[in-house]
């Protein structure tokens, strides 16, 4: 089963760290996100240097269980592992765009915003989410520095965000005459024009601020480096992660280093959470 340390320690054997742009579609900024998303599947399944595609297919389908479309979270689910979101940033002030899916301490079986397939690629109903948050100034394919960060050190538990729905829509629901339907995003308003053929679909764009400022007090970029990849991992985790990979992180003699450090209990900031942050930087 692969992980975080797996992923660290393929990427630290790499010398090129140029992000493939995607060919179709017209959106850009999707594509360079695609061609993220594909360095990162890479990274966890250690592909980076299989050029056999049939091979490629097979060590994927070994590695993860699902793998997700744009709509719907998450991005990959490694099999009896994690589940993976990517997300790409061009500007280090930008905040990362969830969409109408609110951020996650944890991917849940019961989530109305995961698919079926991805409810049936195994037998679970709980996974660690792991946020990949990839930093590729614009303009450029190369990858200027990648985090790594577990859901539940980021994001608060999944009724600080469900309630907040509930209570928009509630809300809504009460303003006199207005025909108004529950659905999975917020809501939608029937019927709002005298002729009756206008409706409103109301949905959420979350908004989430990217790591680099979030846990600025745990860590400082160095200026100048031409790669930073950072990762935050509660310790408790970390002991649990494969003694084969912490030996693999161990052995990586130069670039790395691995310190303790607390960080701020989401549902309960004035709490702190024991973390390991790992830092590769060259």
């Amino acid at each position: 089963m692969s992980n975080i340390l797996e992923a660290i320690n393929n990427i630290s054997q790499l010398d090129n760290l140029s992000v493939k742009s995607i060919t179709f579609g017209s959106n850009r900024a999707n594509n360079m996100g695609e061609g993220l998303e594909s360095f990162v599947k890479d990274a966890f399944a250690n592909t980076f240097k299989e050029g056999d595609k049939n091979v490629r297919n097979l060590v994927h389908n070994k590695v993860y269980s699902f793998q997700g479309s744009k709509r719907n979270p998450p991005d990959l689910m490694i099999r009896k592992g994690a589940a993976i979101e990517v997300k790409k940033i061009e500007s280090l002030t930008s905040e990362l765009q969830l969409n109408s899916s609110h951020p996650k301490a944890k991917l849940l079986s019961t989530s109305k915003f995961i698919t079926k397939k991805c409810r049936d690629s195994e037998v679970w109903t709980e996974k660690d989410f792991i946020y990949v948050i990839g930093h590729t100034p614009k303009g450029t394919k190369t990858l200027s520095s990648l985090w790594f960060i577990y859901g539940d050190i980021y994001a608060a538990s999944e009724e600080t965000y469900t309630s907040l729905k509930t209570d928009i829509g509630d809300t809504i629901e009460n303003i006199p005459d207005i025909d108004f339907s529950k659905t999975k995003e917020i809501g939608r308003v029937n019927e709002v024009d005298p002729l009756k053929i206008t409706n409103l679909r109301i949905r959420g764009m979350w908004l989430l601020k990217q790591p680099y400022s979030v846990f600025s007090y745990v860590h400082k970029y160095e200026v100048g480096k031409r790669f930073q990849c950072f990762a935050l991992i509660p310790t408790a985790k970390y002991e649990k992660l494969p003694v084969s990979s912490i030996d693999k992180i161990n052995s990586i003699q130069n670039n790395l280093s691995i310190t303790d450090v607390k960080v701020n209990d989401p549902d309960n900031p004035v709490n702190l959470i024991d973390c390991k942050l790992i830092k590769y930087i060259i």
